[in-house]
Protein backbone atom coordinates (compact mmCIF):
# COMPACT_ATOMS: atom_id res chain seq x y z
CA UNK A 1 0.00 0.00 0.00
CA UNK A 2 2.86 2.60 0.99
CA UNK A 3 4.51 1.91 -2.51
CA UNK A 4 1.39 2.33 -4.38
CA UNK A 5 0.47 5.89 -2.52
CA UNK A 6 3.86 6.51 -3.00
CA UNK A 7 4.00 5.93 -7.01
CA UNK A 8 0.50 7.91 -7.25
CA UNK A 9 2.03 10.91 -5.11
CA UNK A 10 4.76 10.94 -7.85
CA UNK A 11 2.88 10.58 -10.55
CA UNK A 12 0.62 13.30 -9.28
CA UNK A 13 3.71 15.70 -8.88
CA UNK A 14 4.36 14.97 -12.19
CA UNK A 15 1.02 15.69 -13.70
CA UNK A 16 0.74 18.66 -11.75
CA UNK A 17 4.38 20.11 -13.43
CA UNK A 18 3.41 19.33 -16.87
CA UNK A 19 0.02 21.69 -16.39
CA UNK A 20 2.21 24.16 -15.03
CA UNK A 21 4.60 24.13 -18.00
CA UNK A 22 2.48 23.94 -20.70
CA UNK A 23 2.10 26.97 -22.65
CA UNK A 24 -1.54 29.13 -22.85
CA UNK A 25 -2.60 28.85 -26.39
CA UNK A 26 -4.50 31.94 -27.22
CA UNK A 27 -7.78 31.68 -29.78
CA UNK A 28 -7.02 30.88 -33.29
CA UNK A 29 -9.44 34.27 -33.69
CA UNK A 30 -7.31 36.30 -31.90
CA UNK A 31 -6.97 39.53 -34.60
CA UNK A 32 -4.21 42.19 -35.40
CA UNK A 33 -5.43 46.19 -34.34
CA UNK A 34 -2.62 47.21 -36.78
CA UNK A 35 -0.06 45.87 -39.67
CA UNK A 36 3.98 45.29 -38.98
CA UNK A 37 4.49 48.61 -41.87
CA UNK A 38 2.12 50.73 -39.35
CA UNK A 39 4.05 49.85 -36.23
CA UNK A 40 6.83 50.84 -38.24
CA UNK A 41 5.29 54.19 -38.65
CA UNK A 42 4.64 54.86 -35.39
CA UNK A 43 8.31 54.08 -33.65
CA UNK A 44 10.55 57.09 -34.71
CA UNK A 45 14.07 55.65 -34.02
CA UNK A 46 16.92 54.08 -31.78
CA UNK A 47 15.45 55.82 -28.38
CA UNK A 48 12.66 53.33 -26.75
CA UNK A 49 9.50 54.78 -26.79
CA UNK A 50 6.41 53.68 -24.44
CA UNK A 51 3.07 52.37 -26.50
CA UNK A 52 0.22 53.24 -24.01
CA UNK A 53 -2.37 52.10 -26.29
CA UNK A 54 -4.24 49.15 -27.01
CA UNK A 55 -2.70 47.87 -30.01
CA UNK A 56 -2.33 44.04 -31.30
CA UNK A 57 -0.24 43.49 -34.44
CA UNK A 58 -0.07 39.75 -35.48
CA UNK A 59 2.70 37.62 -37.51
CA UNK A 60 4.48 33.91 -37.99
CA UNK A 61 7.30 32.99 -35.80
CA UNK A 62 10.48 33.01 -38.74
CA UNK A 63 13.45 32.84 -35.72
CA UNK A 64 14.66 29.73 -34.51
CA UNK A 65 17.21 29.37 -32.08
CA UNK A 66 17.44 25.43 -31.84
CA UNK A 67 20.63 25.37 -33.52
CA UNK A 68 21.67 27.90 -31.04
CA UNK A 69 22.77 30.98 -33.51
CA UNK A 70 19.70 33.52 -32.25
CA UNK A 71 19.87 34.45 -28.95
CA UNK A 72 17.14 35.80 -26.68
CA UNK A 73 14.95 37.01 -29.40
CA UNK A 74 11.79 35.97 -31.55
CA UNK A 75 11.20 37.24 -35.02
CA UNK A 76 8.07 37.94 -36.19
CA UNK A 77 7.00 39.02 -39.41
CA UNK A 78 3.43 40.08 -40.81
CA UNK A 79 3.34 40.86 -45.31
CA UNK A 80 4.26 44.08 -44.39
CA UNK A 81 7.31 43.85 -42.02
CA UNK A 82 8.99 42.54 -38.82
CA UNK A 83 9.75 43.05 -35.37
CA UNK A 84 11.98 41.22 -33.10
CA UNK A 85 11.03 40.94 -29.58
CA UNK A 86 13.49 40.38 -26.86
CA UNK A 87 12.66 37.55 -24.49
CA UNK A 88 15.36 35.91 -22.32
CA UNK A 89 14.27 32.64 -22.28
CA UNK A 90 15.89 29.49 -22.75
CA UNK A 91 14.60 26.75 -25.57
CA UNK A 92 12.41 29.56 -27.32
CA UNK A 93 11.59 27.57 -29.54
CA UNK A 94 10.19 25.12 -27.67
CA UNK A 95 7.50 27.32 -27.38
CA UNK A 96 7.41 29.81 -30.40
CA UNK A 97 8.11 27.27 -32.93
CA UNK A 98 8.57 28.23 -36.32
CA UNK A 99 5.54 29.05 -38.24
CA UNK A 100 3.84 29.58 -34.93
CA UNK A 101 1.13 32.43 -35.21
CA UNK A 102 0.98 35.26 -32.86
CA UNK A 103 -0.72 37.92 -31.59
CA UNK A 104 1.85 40.43 -29.70
CA UNK A 105 0.21 42.49 -27.28
CA UNK A 106 1.82 45.86 -27.74
CA UNK A 107 0.25 48.04 -24.48
CA UNK A 108 3.06 48.26 -22.01
CA UNK A 109 6.02 47.25 -24.25
CA UNK A 110 8.60 49.83 -25.48
CA UNK A 111 9.77 49.57 -29.23
CA UNK A 112 13.04 50.75 -30.92
CA UNK A 113 15.57 50.28 -33.80
CA UNK A 114 18.61 47.98 -32.80
CA UNK A 115 20.67 46.97 -35.91
CA UNK A 116 18.32 48.33 -37.65
CA UNK A 117 15.55 45.66 -37.06
CA UNK A 118 12.29 47.16 -34.74
CA UNK A 119 12.70 45.66 -31.05
CA UNK A 120 10.50 45.13 -28.80
CA UNK A 121 10.87 44.84 -25.05
CA UNK A 122 10.07 46.19 -21.45
CA UNK A 123 11.10 49.57 -19.99
CA UNK A 124 14.82 50.21 -20.24
CA UNK A 125 16.81 50.56 -17.04
CA UNK A 126 17.68 52.98 -16.37
CA UNK A 127 15.61 55.47 -17.88
CA UNK A 128 17.23 56.74 -20.89
CA UNK A 129 19.23 53.89 -21.65
CA UNK A 130 18.87 52.86 -25.48
CA UNK A 131 18.03 49.38 -25.27
CA UNK A 132 14.82 48.14 -24.34
CA UNK A 133 14.58 45.21 -21.29
CA UNK A 134 14.27 41.93 -22.33
CA UNK A 135 11.11 39.92 -21.09
CA UNK A 136 12.10 36.92 -18.27
CA UNK A 137 9.00 36.49 -17.16
CA UNK A 138 6.44 33.53 -18.54
CA UNK A 139 3.54 35.43 -17.19
CA UNK A 140 4.54 38.78 -18.73
CA UNK A 141 5.38 36.81 -22.36
CA UNK A 142 2.30 34.59 -21.98
CA UNK A 143 0.19 38.65 -22.12
CA UNK A 144 2.79 39.72 -24.66
CA UNK A 145 3.02 36.63 -27.23
CA UNK A 146 -0.35 35.49 -27.72
CA UNK A 147 -0.14 32.07 -29.40
CA UNK A 148 -2.78 30.86 -32.04
CA UNK A 149 -3.28 26.91 -32.97
CA UNK A 150 -2.46 28.30 -36.57
CA UNK A 151 0.79 26.72 -37.57
CA UNK A 152 2.42 27.72 -41.19
CA UNK A 153 6.33 28.11 -41.49
CA UNK A 154 6.99 31.00 -44.53
CA UNK A 155 8.66 30.89 -47.21
CA UNK A 156 11.69 33.64 -46.82
CA UNK A 157 11.73 36.34 -49.88
CA UNK A 158 13.70 35.89 -52.24
CA UNK A 159 15.93 39.23 -52.76
CA UNK A 160 18.90 40.25 -54.96
CA UNK A 161 21.64 42.43 -52.54
CA UNK A 162 20.83 45.26 -54.84
CA UNK A 163 17.30 45.44 -53.41
CA UNK A 164 18.15 45.42 -49.83
CA UNK A 165 17.13 48.51 -47.84
CA UNK A 166 16.82 49.94 -44.11
CA UNK A 167 12.67 48.52 -44.77
CA UNK A 168 13.66 44.84 -45.47
CA UNK A 169 15.65 44.74 -41.80
CA UNK A 170 14.37 42.07 -40.05
CA UNK A 171 12.58 39.95 -42.76
CA UNK A 172 12.98 36.46 -43.43
CA UNK A 173 14.41 36.17 -47.04
CA UNK A 174 16.77 34.53 -49.12
CA UNK A 175 19.90 35.34 -51.53
CA UNK A 176 21.06 32.83 -54.18
CA UNK A 177 24.36 32.58 -56.56
CA UNK A 178 26.87 33.78 -53.74
CA UNK A 179 29.95 32.79 -53.31
CA UNK A 180 32.65 33.29 -50.06
CA UNK A 181 35.14 35.68 -50.39
CA UNK A 182 36.67 36.30 -47.00
CA UNK A 183 36.40 34.37 -43.59
CA UNK A 184 37.66 35.48 -39.86
CA UNK A 185 37.53 31.87 -39.46
CA UNK A 186 40.97 31.32 -41.47
CA UNK A 187 44.61 32.02 -40.84
CA UNK A 188 46.34 32.82 -43.89
CA UNK A 189 49.61 32.55 -42.16
CA UNK A 190 48.96 29.60 -41.50
CA UNK A 191 48.68 28.47 -44.60
CA UNK A 192 45.15 27.99 -44.49
CA UNK A 193 42.28 29.21 -47.21
CA UNK A 194 38.67 29.54 -47.77
CA UNK A 195 38.35 25.97 -48.14
CA UNK A 196 38.91 25.78 -44.44
CA UNK A 197 36.56 28.07 -43.68
CA UNK A 198 33.92 27.40 -40.25
CA UNK A 199 30.98 29.45 -39.90
CA UNK A 200 32.24 30.40 -36.27
CA UNK A 201 33.13 34.16 -36.51
CA UNK A 202 32.35 36.30 -39.58
CA UNK A 203 31.92 35.30 -43.19
CA UNK A 204 31.69 37.43 -46.40
CA UNK A 205 29.90 36.80 -49.50
CA UNK A 206 29.49 38.43 -53.08
CA UNK A 207 27.85 37.93 -56.35
CA UNK A 208 28.89 38.46 -59.28
CA UNK A 209 27.71 42.06 -59.18
CA UNK A 210 30.13 42.60 -55.95
CA UNK A 211 27.44 43.45 -54.01
CA UNK A 212 28.26 42.01 -50.87
CA UNK A 213 26.40 40.34 -47.61
CA UNK A 214 27.96 38.93 -44.08
CA UNK A 215 27.06 36.32 -42.18
CA UNK A 216 27.94 36.51 -38.62
CA UNK A 217 28.20 32.85 -36.52
CA UNK A 218 28.10 33.05 -32.83
CA UNK A 219 30.56 30.82 -31.05
CA UNK A 220 27.52 28.60 -29.47
CA UNK A 221 25.52 27.82 -32.50
CA UNK A 222 25.85 23.91 -32.97
CA UNK A 223 27.39 24.36 -36.35
CA UNK A 224 30.05 27.01 -35.73
CA UNK A 225 32.84 24.32 -36.34
CA UNK A 226 31.38 23.16 -39.65
CA UNK A 227 32.95 24.12 -42.80
CA UNK A 228 31.36 26.58 -44.88
CA UNK A 229 30.45 25.25 -48.37
CA UNK A 230 32.45 25.89 -51.40
CA UNK A 231 31.62 27.15 -54.85
CA UNK A 232 27.80 29.03 -55.08
CA UNK A 233 24.95 28.96 -52.42
CA UNK A 234 22.08 30.10 -51.60
CA UNK A 235 21.64 31.96 -47.81
CA UNK A 236 18.40 32.27 -46.17
CA UNK A 237 18.08 34.31 -42.94
CA UNK A 238 16.80 37.53 -40.93
CA UNK A 239 18.62 40.45 -42.22
CA UNK A 240 19.68 43.22 -40.45
CA UNK A 241 22.45 45.92 -39.82
CA UNK A 242 25.53 45.83 -37.97
CA UNK A 243 29.51 46.05 -37.78
CA UNK A 244 31.46 43.83 -39.43
CA UNK A 245 34.35 42.40 -37.16
CA UNK A 246 34.06 45.83 -35.48
CA UNK A 247 34.59 47.78 -38.51
CA UNK A 248 32.11 48.74 -40.79
CA UNK A 249 28.59 49.07 -40.98
CA UNK A 250 26.82 46.58 -43.33
CA UNK A 251 23.95 43.56 -44.31
CA UNK A 252 24.10 41.08 -42.36
CA UNK A 253 21.75 37.68 -42.63
CA UNK A 254 21.37 35.97 -39.37
CA UNK A 255 21.32 32.52 -39.95
CA UNK A 256 19.27 29.95 -37.87
CA UNK A 257 19.90 26.83 -39.09
CA UNK A 258 22.89 25.39 -40.66
CA UNK A 259 20.94 24.16 -43.11
CA UNK A 260 20.11 27.97 -43.99
CA UNK A 261 22.92 27.80 -46.46
CA UNK A 262 22.72 25.40 -49.28
CA UNK A 263 24.66 24.79 -52.65
CA UNK A 264 23.58 25.08 -55.59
Amino acid sequence: MRILISILVILSAVGCYNVADSPVIGSEHESSTITMAELHDIVGGSVPCPISNDMRVGGWITSSDAEQNFYNAIVVEDDSGAVEVVVDMPLLHTTYPEGLYVVLHLQGCYAAYHQGVLQLGLQPSPPGDRSVVAITSRAVADRVIVRTTNVEPRSPKCRTLRELSPTTCGQLIELRDLHLVSSTSIDTLQGESLCDARWRGYALFKDDVGDSIAIYTRDYALYADCRIPSGRVSLKGVLRMQEYDGGRECYHLNMRYEGDCTAM
